[in-house]
C-alpha cells in the first residue's frame, strides 16, 4: 500500500457542470475535462424458480444490438430503469411484474442486492445486481405486459433449467457477470 500513499481523500467541492446536451432520457455534461453521460440507475435480476429448478431470462428485442450485430433477438436479464421515486428494490418488483409476469407477495423479503456498479468509466449510472430465489408460495404469475414500448412487446421472458446454465450465450457482460455470479450463488462448477 506505500505505493498508494500519497494519495489523499479529497473535500467533495461542488464544481459547475456545462451541460453539452439534455434529454428526456440521458444527458451529456462536460466535468473537470470529461465529457460524462448521466443516466439513470438500473437493476437486473435472475429469478430462480426453486421448485422447478428454472431461472427466469428475456429473449429481447435490443435495437442497440441489432444495430451492432445485425441480430434482432438476444438473450439478457430481466432489467429496467429506476424510476424517481423508487429504490432499487421498489423497481426490481415494478420490472419483474412487467418483464416476466413475476407478482411477489407483499410479505416477500428481498435479500439485499449484490454490490452495484458501474456501467462504464465515462457514464454516472449504476446497476443493482439481484440473484431472487422464489419459492412457489412467494410469487404468482400475470401475463407480462412491459412498458408499452416496441421493444417489450417484441420481447419476452423465458424459463431455462438450471442444467442448461452452461449453454447460454449471453448477449452482454452484465448478463454474462450475472450467470456466473448465478453459478457460484448456487454452487455449480460442472456446467
Amino acid at each position: 500500500m506505500k505505493q498508494f500513499s500519497k494519495i489523499r481523500p479529497t473535500k467533495e467541492k461542488e464544481l459547475a457542470e456545462e451541460v453539452l446536451f439534455n434529454n428526456d432520457h440521458f444527458s451529456i455534461v462536460k466535468y473537470e475535462d470529461w465529457s460524462i453521460l448521466k443516466t439513470g440507475d438500473s437493476i437486473v435480476c435472475i429469478p430462480i424458480l426453486i421448485e422447478t429448478n428454472q431461472i427466469i431470462l428475456r429473449y429481447e428485442y435490443i435495437p442497440t444490438f441489432k444495430y451492432v450485430t445485425g441480430q434482432e433477438y438476444h438473450l439478457t436479464l430481466i432489467a429496467g430503469t429506476i424510476e424517481k421515486g423508487e429504490d432499487p428494490k421498489t423497481c426490481l418488483v415494478r420490472e419483474l411484474e412487467e418483464e416476466a409476469g413475476i407478482v411477489l407477495r407483499e410479505d416477500y423479503v428481498i435479500e439485499d442486492e449484490m454490490k452495484p456498479l458501474f456501467t462504464s468509466k465515462g457514464t454516472t449510472n449504476k446497476i443493482y445486481p439481484f440473484i431472487l430465489p422464489l419459492n412457489e408460495r412467494d410469487y404468482h404469475e400475470v401475463i407480462a405486459r412491459g412498458d408499452g414500448s416496441k421493444s417489450e412487446a417484441l420481447s419476452k421472458s423465458v424459463k431455462v433449467d438450471i442444467k442448461q446454465i452452461g449453454n447460454i450465450n449471453s448477449s452482454d457482460m452484465f448478463t454474462e457477470y450475472m450467470i456466473l455470479k448465478l453459478k457460484e450463488y448456487l454452487n455449480i462448477q460442472k456446467y
